[in-house]
């Protein structure tokens, strides 16, 4: 069959299901005598061409096979985009095939064309985790700069991925010879980026707990206290995922350990909600105790916020260094109530048995003119009749 207007046509016949699982397969022999009669524009019901197939299974000799013929004897479009509005680059960088992508760009695919998600060649290739796609990228010009749908730079899904090779090439743009943050900063790639969320990668970072990546981008100048819409800082991030030897880092970088969200939630706010005893420490430690009873914008401290989870052991933690026992919200709950109200039986036992210094109110009234005990007598919990049990034992004591 010869060229003509309906070539381009999606098929369906045999003969070309036949020729578009040859190059699937990789076989240039049998496509050699299979094409001679056919046309290489022809589409499979992707509206991809044998290009896109060949360029994404990544056959080296199947797609210079055919991107030659493509320029020379047929004339057919090397940037040809299937449904999804892919080129075979676009293709081969998603599926992280080096040779695929090293030939096209050699016979002159376009370097700029973009995925409907505003994706770049680079973006694709980063996600896949193909750094010697990224290298021939960027040794080719790629501006490391550009975002795509979201907002996000190249350095941006390298932080989401974890691919630490890879952001040592963007820093360096492909050279990687001298010191990353000089390079960085010679070839202006974005450490302080924001997404569409205001994030930072060292935020991404922080977020999967990738250290090494983090010390990468702080050794590159990232700002430890960089903020997002949310006005979370990485050092928010982390505490609220738990990822100790971030906090450790971002803390060293000096970190504000008590920087507050459009929550006015710190780091610490987070570390007690989570239950983590060790960064709760490290915290508090960093800030000398003086960010310790910091309150959000519901008034609550770190200390209401243990007794809501029920984290006895935190409650001990954060009175030993300090923590007001008795500090009440915008409610007027003190921890007590806190805890009596979620039915948290070690939260209350830890507030009651507390003997150092000033003791848990038990007579103390919210804003409903409610004491702890008629808290835990309204709220049917669980643990609501060893609560009940336990406070009115505490209060014949202190009679």
């Amino acid at each position: 069959k010869k060229a003509g207007p309906e070539a381009t046509k999606p098929r369906k016949d045999p003969a070309a299901v036949d020729i578009f699982a040859a190059v699937a397969k990789g076989s240039l022999p049998e496509l050699e005598k299979t094409l001679k009669d056919n046309d290489l524009n022809m589409l499979n019901l992707s509206n991809e061409t044998l290009l896109h197939v060949a360029a994404a299974h990544g056959h080296l000799s199947i797609v210079a096979y055919f991107v030659v013929a493509a320029l020379i004897d047929r004339g057919t479009d090397i940037n040809v985009h299937n449904k999804k509005h892919y080129t075979p680059l676009l293709l081969a960088c998603e599926m992280g095939k080096a040779e695929s992508a090293e030939v096209l760009m050699e016979k002159g695919a376009n370097l700029g064309t973009r995925t409907p998600a505003a994706d770049t060649a680079l973006h694709l290739a980063v996600q896949a985790g193909a750094a010697s796609i990224a290298a021939l990228l960027l040794s080719k010009g790629m501006d490391t700069n550009l975002r795509n749908q979201a907002e996000e730079t190249p350095l941006h899904v390298a932080a989401l991925r974890n691919h630490g090779a890879l952001v040592g090439l963007l820093v360096s743009a492909g050279r990687g010879h001298t010191d990353v943050a000089q390079q960085l900063l010679h070839h202006k790639a974005p450490v302080n980026a924001q997404d569409k969320q205001a994030k930072s990668p060292l935020h991404l970072a922080a977020e999967q707990g990738h250290k090494t990546l983090a010390e990468m981008l702080l050794k590159a100048r990232a700002d430890p206290n960089a903020q997002d819409k949310e006005k979370k800082t990485p050092l928010h991030t982390a505490a609220l995922r738990g990822h100790l030897s971030i906090v450790e880092l971002l803390l060293a970088k000096k970190g504000r350990a008590g920087a507050k969200d459009m929550d006015g939630c710190t780091p610490l706010h987070y570390a007690t909600m989570k239950g983590n005893t060790d960064i709760l420490k490290l915290l508090l430690a960093s800030g000398k105790n003086k960010n310790i009873n910091d309150r959000n914008v519901w008034r609550k401290t770190a200390l209401h916020i243990a007794a809501e989870y029920g984290h006895g052991e935190l409650i001990n933690v954060l009175l030993s260094h300090g923590a007001a026992i008795n500090a009440s919200d915008s409610s007027r709950d003190t921890a007590l109530h806190c805890a009596c109200r979620a039915g948290h039986l070690s939260a209350v036992s830890a507030l009651l048995s507390w003997a150092r210094g000033e003791k848990a109110n038990l007579l103390a009234v919210n804003s409903l003119r409610k004491t702890p005990l008629q808290v835990a007598a309204f709220n049917k919990t669980e643990n609501q009749a060893q609560i009940l049990t336990l406070l009115r034992k505490k209060m014949l004591i202190t009679k």
